[in-house]
């Protein structure tokens, strides 16, 4: 049984869900966001039929599809046609000048930040391989000026016990948490987002 949270007050976005056992946990945790990898050839490639079977079994979360930005705007919009999703998460490397209709989720590299426009996103991701306690004032700062602007996530390495430092400092409307490989069909182990889950609700 997943043992279910009460809905905390920062988003949460799941991205990279490619089970059901994802799907179900994340739901009862009462996650915002489903993301699902559509870039076809990848690890964690999620089929459209996938995908269908996962979101059948499961309510709550509003549905997103995750494109690394390579594919052309018809492509786009083909896997829109799909109606599988309710929302888009592009890589950071995407450039689309043309609104897709969908809300718009998208990367931006914490270090390359300042070079970065915004105007086209409704969700500003920031990411960052280096974890909390390694961030600069100047990255806090920067990041904190972009939250009075936007709706932003943040996707970084963080313990469960840095959370309330991160939550005072940044503003943050949203972050991101991640699904992954089962360990056999059926079963995986959620102890280290049950931590987290247990701090922000």
């Amino acid at each position: 049984m997943y043992k279910i949270t009460t809905m905390p007050e920062i988003k949460i976005k799941a991205s990279k869900v490619s089970s059901l056992t994802d799907a179900r946990y994340f739901a009862a945790a009462g996650v915002d966001f489903l993301g699902f990898c559509c870039n076809v050839g990848t690890e964690l490639y999620c089929s459209p039929a996938k995908i269908r079977e996962i979101t059948a079994w499961v309510e709550g979360p509003e549905f997103v599809l995750e494109l690394d930005g390579w594919q052309s705007e018809e492509e786009i919009y083909t896997i829109i046609q799909s109606e599988l999703g309710q929302a888009l998460h592009f890589g950071a490397f995407a450039q689309y000048d043309k609104s897709f209709g969908l809300p718009v989720f998208q990367d931006f590299i914490l270090e390359n930040i300042g070079e970065s426009d915004f105007s086209h996103v409704d969700f500003p991701v920031i990411r960052s391989e280096r974890s909390w306690d390694l961030l600069e004032a100047i990255d806090i700062e920067n990041v904190r000026n972009l939250c009075a602007k936007k709706n932003v996530f943040l996707d970084l390495p963080f313990t469960p016990g840095e959370w309330a430092q991160l939550n005072e400092q940044l503003p943050i409307y949203g972050i991101i948490v991640r699904g992954g490989e089962e360990e056999k069909t059926g079963f995986k182990s959620f102890d280290n987002l049950d931590l987290l889950f247990d701090v922000l609700s």
